[in-house]
């Protein structure tokens, strides 16, 4: 499409660029634009490759002051050029595969499962018995709902997920390749014996998984059903891949839980709270709304008030960045003494 379009189509503000109005024919990155792409500048660290760009457009913040680039592209003011980016992207792009309502030979539907209007059921998949499938549901290849979950409308499983019995998932959950709900939780007994000899029982997992509506997960994650009640998963919640969230784990509503996050059992996050990855939480904790936790930081007890935690064990921001400092303080600090003895010496 043309700029102007374009620019008519995000509300932009136009500034620079090349004479006339020039066509649009893809998007990229700053670094790895060519002419007729646009792209956009949202994170300040990429700022300097926006004089480099080869781009006829991009999406700057509005207010920021951005030059145009060297090469002659324009600049496309708004309040949000990641989102501006983000919609711009399907004009340009190939539109996903659409799964047309049916169900393919040679999956498996229990005859007792009840299968919603317009469901889309992919090759080598299997509904189990007493399964709900809602309307408008796209279940791709390799998939299991097991006997007695159920799925709100507009669910979409993408290949080789397991939804176990009977989980419940709302309606508009994305659940992406090789995810994993309702496994065992990890609960063993061990017994010792009078002539010494060891047992280890497994203690049943006997709950299941709640995912509210509107969650996506990504791929390879994990999130286990509960010992006895639910694990669940709050509304509009969003999960990154290889995740693990431990039995009887409970978070509330728009939670963002990023990749190699592992929540240990029983421990409840409240609302807004964002977790960075890697991050690890110990078991039966609680986590206070709008907690964020970064990224490596461990943590080991209640995190009850708002704001940025750090560390292992986790501490709010400004007292862990001052820990991370305290050893190159007292270094400094041996060589400032180190001296003023050698001159104390000397005098």
């Amino acid at each position: 499409m043309k700029l102007s379009e374009l620019a008519a189509l995000a509300g932009a503000r136009v500034e620079g660029g090349p004479s006339g109005d020039p066509e649009i024919t893809g998007v990229s990155s700053l670094h790895d634009a060519l002419p007729g792409d646009v792209s956009f500048l949202a994170n300040p660290k990429y700022a300097r490759q926006l004089s480099s760009t080869k781009a006829t457009a991009v999406f700057v913040r509005e207010g920021s002051g951005a030059q145009p680039p060297a090469a002659g592209g324009a600049l496309l003011f708004v309040e949000s050029p990641d989102a501006a980016f983000a919609r711009a992207v399907p004009l340009f792009t190939a539109p996903p595969p659409v799964r047309e309502p049916g169900i393919h030979p040679s999956a498996v539907v229990d005859p007792a499962a009840k299968i919603g209007s317009g469901v889309h059921v992919g090759p080598l998949s299997y509904v189990g018995p007493g399964a709900e499938i809602g309307d408008g549901c796209v279940i791709e290849a390799h998939v299991v709902v097991a006997d007695f979950a159920v799925l709100g409308k507009n669910c979409h499983l993408y290949p080789m997920v397991s939804i176990r019995e009977r989980c419940r998932l709302g309606e508009r959950v994305t659940i992406h390749n090789g995810t994993v709900i309702g496994a065992d939780g990890f609960g063993y007994e061990t017994k010792v014996g009078a002539d010494g000899s060891i047992a280890v029982e497994k203690i049943p997992q006997l709950g299941n998984v709640v995912i509210g509506d509107d969650v996506e997960i990504g791929a390879n994650t994990t999130i286990d059903r509960a010992r006895f009640g639910s694990t669940v998963i709050g509304p509009h919640t969003k999960i990154d891949n290889l995740v693990q969230i431990g039995h009887n784990v409970r978070t509330g509503p728009y939670c963002g839980i990023v990749s190699q996050v592992g929540i240990a059992g029983s421990t409840h996050l409240g609302a807004g709270v964002m977790i960075w990855g890697q991050a690890g939480l110990a078991g039966h904790l609680e986590i206070g709304d709008r907690v964020e936790i970064l990224a490596h930081a461990g943590v080991a007890g209640d995190l009850k008030e708002p704001g940025q935690y750090l560390g292992s064990p986790a501490v709010p921001k400004r007292e862990a960045i001052r820990v991370f400092h305290l050893p190159r303080a007292v270094e400094n600090l041996k060589a400032d003494v180190a001296a003023l003895k050698e001159k104390l010496r000397g005098s």
